[in-house]
């Protein structure tokens, strides 16, 4: 699969192209019927690892096993 905002809107989140603080493009994703309010409200950095992962076991999986504990822990993008 490509590394698109289509691919990860296919799998029902929503994805947008945007750029980090210097200025990289990067895409964010977040989960509109996420159980979580973190996963519903904020916009997650598909970064390498989560790519990689969505590979693997598949796109939403993914999101919501990499977003999982990000009202406790998250970095800025």
């Amino acid at each position: 699969m490509k590394y698109s905002v289509k691919t990860i809107r296919a799998a029902g989140l929503e994805a947008r192209w945007t750029h980090n603080r210097n200025g990289a493009p990067i895409i964010v994703a977040r989960d509109p019927q996420a159980r979580n309010e973190h996963q519903r409200k904020t916009w997650w950095h598909v970064g390498r690892a989560m790519w990689d992962a969505m590979m693997k076991i598949g796109v939403k999986e993914a999101f919501e096993q990499h977003t999982l504990l990000g009202d406790i822990f998250s970095v800025p993008a």
